[in-house]
This record gives C-alpha cells, structure tokens and sequence, in this order.
C-alpha cells in the first residue's frame, strides 16, 4: 500500500502528520484492510482488528526529528500512531499523555522493593485517567472521518474523556452507562455537555446493543466502531515509561484489566520500541490484577486455559467490570510471552490497596488503581520480583471521581475553638489514639 503522508504542504504547515500506518489486520486470521476502510471487526472471524505500520519507514522518520524537539504528550511518537491529519491531531488537542513516572520510595519500603515506579494516569489530561490515551485516538479517527457525533458504552472513565475531548473538538457525546453507573463520572458528563443515557443492562449487555445501535443509526461510537484507532493510542503508555527510565524497559509491569485494552497493547508497545531498536524490551514480564468479583482473565491465566469463560460481574471496582472482555485473548498472549502472570483481590483489598497508595505515595486513585496495588501487594509478598528488580505499577484512573464508593470513614464530632480543647484532641492524635467521637 502507498504512504503518502509526510511533506504534504498547503500554505506552508504540513498537512500530514508523520504516522507510518499502512492499513488494518485481523488479530486471528491475518486478512488486511486498507486503513480508509471502516470496518472494526473482522467479517471473517469476527475478532478485532489492529493498526499495522511501515517499521522500517519509522525508523528513518524517528531519526528525522530529534526527541529533543518533539512535544511531550501522546503525539511524542506520531510515527507509530494512526491518525494522519494533523487538523484533526490539533482539534482533538495536545495535552494528554507523558503522565509522570514516580519512584515510589515509601510504598517500595513497604513492599520490599527499592526500584518500584507508579505510571500515574490519575493526572492525566483532560479528564484524569488513561482513557485519555484511547479516546484521543478515537476522536482523532472520528474527525479524519468527517463525523459531528460520538458516543461511548462507558462504566466511568471513557465517558468522561469522551464528554472532555468532544468539547475541546466540537461535536456532540452521547454516553451510555450500564446499570451501576458511578454518579460523580457520570456528572462530570452532563457537566462537559454530554448527553448521559443509563441503560438497564451490565456493560457486556450494554455493550451488545451499542453495536446494534451503531449499525441501526451510524452512530460512531469511541470504543466499538472506532475500536482499531482507540486500541492503538494505549500503547503510547510503553512508549513512555521506557523513555523515563532512559531507556531500559522495567523487569515488571503490573496493570489493571478490564476488556483487556491496555495490557496487551503495553505488550504491543514494547514490542515495537524493540523493533526499532529503541530498547530491549523482551524481558519485560507483564502481570496483570482484577477484582476478585471480576476476574475471567485473571483466572484463565492462572488456570493455564486458553479460553476466558465470562462471568457476571460483583465488585465495587465498577471501572473494571467487564465479564466478557473483548481484548481478554490478547492479553492471555501477551502475559503468557512475556512469563507475566495474573492475581485477583477483594473489594476489601482493594480498598486497603487505595489507602495504601495515598497514606505512602500521597496518590488518590480510584478501585482499579486499588486493585493493582493490592495484587502488587501479593505478587511482592509471594517473591515473584526480586528485591532490587525495577518494578512499574500502572495507576490507572484518579479517585476524586470515585470517593462516594470508598468506604465512609468516621466523622469527628466538632471541638470547642479554644487552644486547651484543640491541644487535647492533637495529644490525643498524636498518640495514635482517635477522637472520641471516631
């Protein structure tokens, strides 16, 4: 296929970003489509499909531009990205990605590791989780297309990315949430001016009749039909933490899995910094953690199975609640390349794991988050890394979206405003002891 992308200039400013995408393929079945094609699932097999890329024409525009003068965000590496107007590019906007790499000494100390890093996705731009990363991709797609409305089947955090970024682009989001919707994400919807529409169904459900809605009313929807475009911008994750630890990829990685988006595209993004000879990637493990109430990935890889049996979702981690996830496949490749494993943890522990997080790292994340660091937790208490071994844990979303599912935390009654009554109550405090009242 020909790539005609770069160089192509009107009034001066190039048109053409310098993505080497040469079209779409199958996941299973490897048939091909060019990239002007909309399809998202493969009419043959009916799997999804992936974004393919000239590598070799990557390599020579990397070198073009040095890093230097690249920007920091998810377009750092737009040579491995899909989108090939840089209208749509501008319009979408320059501000999510290149999130912090935090060398998390404290939560290390407590977990016997002294290289342990968060990716923390909680700071995110503009609507604070790594669905950022994926929606931006998506609506970058939906602008090449020519399109004025999006929507999203949504269990939080894309709807809010979808409700930010059609904003900043305008056109009109529609968000559909499942029965267990969170209320505060759902408001920061209506808030950006997103139509919100709660359908009585869990997210496989809803997800089913989004596709249906989709063909019956051509409604491009961010995580269905624009799925290819979404999948990719999930990569750009690997891109960066490699490049913030100069370049050597971490031993481990340990992320959150809901449909299996990010950790088999970590995977693939690791894989193509090695095939550009960026770094050596391939000893990189990837674990993957889901709620205990959710956890048909996690537990067809400890299983050793091949297939992912869905189940019905349970679990306060409502953001991680996909029974049947569409990318589970992938990311059951991915763990198993890599020698990564998969562990599960209970709202309790998940909870514990969010505490844990902020009272160490001063980290506010929300139950996805929780349940990474839980399942950090165990896979450090079980000797699955090695003490001194560089440890990356992916924090995903941030909490000030999810604080009405923590559990409620007592309330201290009111203390007189007088210095003898406050010096009581801060002796009291100080000691470890709480307020009478707690």
């Amino acid at each position: 296929m020909s790539i005609a992308y770069a160089g192509q200039r009107a009034g001066g400013r190039s048109e053409k970003t310098r993505s080497c995408v040469v079209g779409l393929i199958c996941n299973i079945c490897g048939r091909r489509f060019a990239i002007e094609e909309t399809e998202f699932a493969c009419p043959e097999c009916g799997k999804g499909l992936d974004i393919e890329y000239d590598y070799e024409m990557a390599a020579a525009r990397l070198r073009e531009v040095p890093l230097a003068e690249r920007p920091h965000n998810i377009w750092r590496f737009e040579e491995l990205l899909p989108i090939v107007s840089r209208a749509a590019q501008a319009r979408v906007g320059r501000h999510a990605g290149y999130t912090p790499l935090i060398h998390a000494d404290r939560l290390g100390a407590e977990l016997g590791l002294s290289n342990l890093y968060i990716k923390d996705d909680s700071s995110n731009r503009p609507s604070f989780s790594y669905k950022d990363r994926v929606v931006s991709m998506s609506m970058a797609r939906l602008l090449e297309l020519g399109h004025s409305e999006i929507g999203c089947v949504s269990t939080g955090n894309v709807g809010t990315a979808v409700a930010a970024f059609a904003a900043k682009a305008g056109v009109k989001p529609y968000v559909f949430y499942p029965n267990r919707l969170e209320p505060t994400k759902a408001r920061v919807c209506r808030a950006l001016g997103a139509e919100v529409c709660q359908v009585d169904g869990n997210y496989d459900e809803v997800n089913r009749a989004c596709r249906a809605l989709a063909e019956a009313s051509g409604l491009q929807i961010a995580n269905i039909t624009l799925r290819p475009f979404y999948a990719d911008g999930a990569k750009t994750m690997a891109f960066e933490i490699v490049e913030q630890l100069d370049w050597q990829s971490p031993a481990h990685i340990v992320t959150a899995a809901a449909g299996g988006t990010l950790s088999s595209r970590l995977h693939k993004g690791l894989v193509e910094l090695e095939r550009l000879e960026l770094a050596e990637t391939e000893q990189t493990r990837i674990h993957i953690a889901q709620p205990s109430g959710c956890n048909p990935i996690a537990s067809a890889i400890l299983a050793e199975d091949a297939e992912i049996r869905p189940v019905t979702p349970e679990t306060a981690a409502h953001s991680l609640a996909i029974g049947a996830p569409g990318d589970g496949y992938l990311v059951i490749d991915a763990v198993r390349k890599r020698g990564g494993t998969g562990g599960f943890a209970s709202d309790p522990e998940i909870f514990a794991g969010i505490d844990l997080l902020a009272s160490t790292e001063g980290i506010l994340t929300e139950p996805a988050g929780g349940t990474t660091v839980a399942v950090l937790q165990k896979l450090a208490a079980a000797g699955r890394f090695e003490p001194d071994e560089v440890v990356v844990a992916v924090i995903t979303g941030n909490g000030l979206k999810t604080l009405e599912d923590h559990p409620a935390k007592p309330w201290p009654s009111m203390v007189r405003c007088d210095s003898d009554s406050m010096l009581e109550v801060l002796e009291r405090m100080q000691h470890g002891e709480h307020h009478p009242d707690d």
